[in-house]
């Protein structure tokens, strides 16, 4: 499917977030969208779907997708290969242009993801002159804090409709391109490092545990355990491969848990949410929320 055919099922007001937009099951749906208008570049908000099936998803451009909830498998096909996925908060794909599947299945908990595309002539226009094109490396299961933070923060900002003006949202735009020229562009998706990484499969077996056990008093021990390193070089591998800390990964999964909750549940206490979701009380999950989201708990329910 061209970007021309997915439908517009509703695009995005002033003053929303994130968390504000609904879930589909419909892969089709586009939940939010700001054009560049010389500013910077188009992002979009998808579902991740709980179950879904897309044929035809084809990418004429050059664009990332970072999740933003959600967990569970993905499957990619293409001709006589199948790319069997996982999805994870803050994972990132990075997509050449051209790039196709012919059929795309979901299955897990649904979530939103965001997508930021780079037309040539977007990335033009908007490093001056200095380059033509992003010759982006196709990259499944990626993470990379920076890049992931700067999408979310360039998405927040177009949804609430640009309070802080169009030099803020062209900034985040340049430094998003910036580090993906620098770090993702062809010949440079696999850094010349002498920094070790965990391997694909540490990582899924990480991501997994964790999208399993968030509720619970996880402990490094308990995710070193999992590869069977020591603490202490699995925190070094883990920062090196995801860019944040166990601790602040963890985090982000309870707090991204936490807030379906509350959007989803009404009968559920917040103190009970709290506590299946590994917090240990109400006030530490509303001081979390403060610090990491700028909201609260109550304030996330009432705008169900």
């Amino acid at each position: 499917m061209s970007d021309h055919d997915r439908p517009h099922a509703s695009v995005h007001l002033p003053s929303m977030s994130l968390h504000d937009l609904s879930l589909s099951n419909d892969p089709r749906e586009i939940l939010a969208r700001g054009p560049a208008d010389g500013v910077g570049f188009p992002v979009i908000v998808h579902p991740i779907p709980a179950t879904g099936r897309l044929d035809r998803d084809d990418h004429p451009s050059p664009r990332i997708y970072v999740a933003h909830s959600g967990v569970g498998r993905r499957q990619y096909r293409r001709g006589l290969h199948c790319l069997d996925l996982q999805t994870a908060p803050r994972m990132i794909e990075v997509y050449a242009a051209g790039l196709g599947f012919e059929r795309s299945t979901w299955a897990g908990e649904a979530g939103r993801c965001v997508e930021v595309q780079f037309a040539d002539s977007d990335v033009e226009a908007l490093s001056g002159g200095e380059l033509s094109r992003l010759d982006l490396q196709t990259r499944h299961e990626a993470f990379d804090e920076r890049i992931s933070s700067t999408v979310f923060l360039l998405a927040e900002e177009v949804l609430a409709g640009q309070p802080s003006g169009p030099l803020y949202a062209r900034g985040l735009s340049l430094s998003l391109l910036g580090l993906l020229q620098a770090h993702h562009t062809r010949g440079k998706s696999v850094a010349a490092s002498s920094v070790r990484v965990m391997s694909g499969e540490q990582k899924r077996r990480i991501v997994d545990l964790v999208a399993h056990a968030f509720g619970t008093r996880l402990t490094i021990d308990q995710l070193a355990g999992e590869l069977r390193m020591s603490p202490s070089h699995f925190s070094r591998l883990f920062k090196a491969s995801f860019g944040v800390t166990p601790h602040d990964y963890v985090l982000r999964v309870r707090l991204d848990a936490a807030t379906r909750a509350l959007q989803l549940t009404g009968g559920e206490s917040i103190s009970d949410i709290a506590q299946r979701c590994g917090f240990s009380s109400q006030s530490h999950l509303t001081a979390q929320m403060r610090q990491h989201l700028g909201t609260t708990p109550l304030a996330v329910r009432r705008g169900r």
